[in-house]
């Protein structure tokens, strides 16, 4: 099921009529006026759950989120303010993202406002569906109201979710109840957790009748994640078995296939967000316009806005020793070569350090092809290299050879909106959460094999291609052996866990690794509770010797600056009935 865009009347959302009236003239409705009894069949009821699906990306069409507040990328969240990424683009560029990454959010904030509304937008119209399943009654077969109940339960879960993992005081709301009369006064996880636990109970599909439905897999995902959330590592333990050992998914046989968009709901994929392009629907809303901004501009690639920047400290993640395996403890020591600071004409030589060979599937850097679009060189790829550093994401970018087919064929301001469908529950997600309960259990050999079927798998995913170049001027020809690697790649596999400690290290630093600048990283520290450890540590290496000068002076406050503020303009919509967190 890919995104369709429509649209209901703002009086049909929320005027959905549930009225036994006998009186004849309170039975007439205008022609063409949608009322609750007009949609509670089948057919109406799918209509609005296909309207719930709709903002799962975060962006609905001339509503909020339009900017990617609540994208499900998670960038401007879960990447952002960790220490995978920075903002991009200009120094003082986009100055509500500025203030995101340097952990100085208060509740005015107009992208805590809509993280806020799009996803109670998107709450709002799951229940709009679970109240006109109620109100058709017989008229909808049994077996098809469970389903499409199942399904509008999970998306119910699922933007609670993305509220109460970056915000701790949220209500949790229903469809029996008025929105702006519930109050965030206690905690919701065990209410998403009811919701997809109501769809596993009901048989809900495990192949689902369209490609982009939820299904019973989806469900048990995501609540495991939520337990995870809350360390309850016994009660994810079972939902990750069931997934990994009966589950119909096997991991792909390359890294990159998980963001290739020729390799779209391929074997791995539990569940993805499904994006379309040059579908006739007008201004690209169907594409993933909640990261339009984060693709590669320059005169080599002419896309917008290079906002998504990859950290040095998440570049030197990737260094390994000479059995392949990552400085788990060090890797900030001794930071490899980079061109921060040089121009495209200056001679520059990539380092020869060994590396593990994702880092250049995963971040784009001077001197290493960019898929089939030529050598990335440099600072002509940015804007602002000295306010951004040296690095571009490579993971939301799609092949040259799809361009305007991928992409959006007639551009609005972004010429990069793509119909890449984005990875949102995975195989290995699930394998490295349940390495991560192995290891609360110090179930330390069952660990070691789940990651390291994660590296054997990304053993052989060498970057081919390598380039002497060292200055990239207008006239300089392109000098590139393909049959040799582009960089000093080795990926070895752990032959112990020598206790918890370096189990719980080397599952974390993988996770980092197989998931980077996919809206994870910062809420993994958080639940891990090694966010204040991490971030101030990563400060004091990514800002050394005057790097970022807009960062400088940033500081972070675990307890406070791990989750966000109430939206001041819900406090003012509903006194006395919603409170704002005391950090706040």
């Amino acid at each position: 099921m890919k995104k369709i865009n429509f649209k209901i009347s703002l009086l049909a959302i929320v005027l959905i009529v549930f009225s036994s009236c006998k009186e004849e003239f309170l039975e007439e409705f205008p022609k063409g006026l949608v009322t609750g009894e007009t949609l509670a069949d089948e057919a109406g009821a799918n209509l609005l759950l296909i309207g719930a699906y709709s903002l799962i990306d975060g962006v609905s069409q001339g509503g909020p989120g339009g900017a990617g507040e609540a994208s499900a990328t998670n960038w401007v969240w879960g990447d952002v303010p960790s220490d995978d990424m920075h903002r991009g683009d200009q120094t003082g560029g986009w100055s509500a993202i500025n203030l995101i990454e340097r952990y100085e959010v208060d509740p005015t904030n107009p992208w805590v406002e809509g993280l806020w509304k799009a996803n109670f937008d998107g709450v709002a119209r799951a229940n709009d569906v679970l109240r006109v399943i109620r109100n058709a009654g017989e008229d909808i077969p049994a077996d098809k109201a469970n389903q499409i109940e199942a399904e509008a339960r999970w998306l119910r879960a699922w933007y609670h979710f993305q509220l109460r993992s970056k915000i701790e005081k949220v209500p949790f709301i229903t469809e029996d109840v008025i929105g702006r009369e519930v109050p965030n006064d206690r905690e919701i996880w065990d209410d998403i957790e009811a919701d997809l636990q109501w769809g596993i109970d009901n048989n809900m599909d495990e192949v689902p009748s369209d490609v982009g439905r939820a299904s019973r897999w989806a469900a048990k995902a995501l609540k495991a994640r939520v337990h995870l959330f809350q360390q309850e590592y016994s009660q994810a333990k079972p939902l990750l078995d069931d997934i990994i050992n009966n589950g119909p998914f096997t991991l792909m046989d390359h890294f990159y296939d998980n963001h290739d968009e020729e390799k779209q709901n391929n074997a791995e994929s539990i569940f993805e967000v499904q994006y379309t392009v040059n579908d006739g629907a007008g201004g690209g809303w169907n594409a993933g316009a909640d990261h339009r901004t984060l693709f590669p501009r320059g005169a080599d690639i002419g896309l917008c806005c290079a906002y998504s920047a990859p950290s040095f400290d998440l570049f030197n993640a990737f260094k390994v020793d000479a059995n392949g395996l990552p400085f788990l403890d060090t890797f900030q020591n001794n930071l490899l070569t980079e061109d921060y600071g040089l121009l495209d004409v200056d001679p520059f030589t990539p380092t020869d350090e060994l590396l593990d060979p994702r880092v250049d599937w995963t971040i784009a850097r001077r001197g290493i092809p960019f898929f089939d679009w030529g050598p990335m060189s440099g600072g002509d790829w940015m804007l602002d290299q000295a306010g951004m550093g040296p690095f571009l994401n490579k993971k939301i970018m799609f092949y040259k050879r799809n361009f305007r087919d991928i992409s959006i064929a007639t551009p609005t301001w972004s010429a990069g909106m793509n119909g890449n469908n984005w990875r949102l529950f995975r195989l290995s997600h699930v394998m490295l959460w349940r390495a991560e309960v192995a290891v609360e259990e110090n179930d330390l050999p069952t660990a070691m094999n789940l990651v390291n079927q994660i590296r054997l798998r990304a053993q052989d995913d060498i970057v081919m291609g390598k380039i002497s170049n060292t200055t990239f001027g207008a006239g300089d020809p392109i000098v590139i052996d393909e049959n040799a690697p582009a960089a000093n790649y080795m990926l070895g596999l752990y032959t112990s866990f020598p206790d918890q400690d370096y189990a719980r290290k080397a599952v974390r630093h993988e996770t980092r690794l197989e998931f980077a600048l996919e809206g994870m990283r910062f809420q993994d520290l958080v639940r891990w509770g090694i966010d204040g450890t991490t971030i101030n540590s990563y400060l004091n290496s990514e800002l050394a010797n005057g790097r970022l000068n807009w960062i400088q002076g940033a500081t972070y406050t675990a307890g406070q600056d791990d989750h966000w503020p109430i939206p001041q303009t819900q406090l003012d919509l509903q006194p006395g009935i919603l409170t704002q967190d005391p950090n706040y």
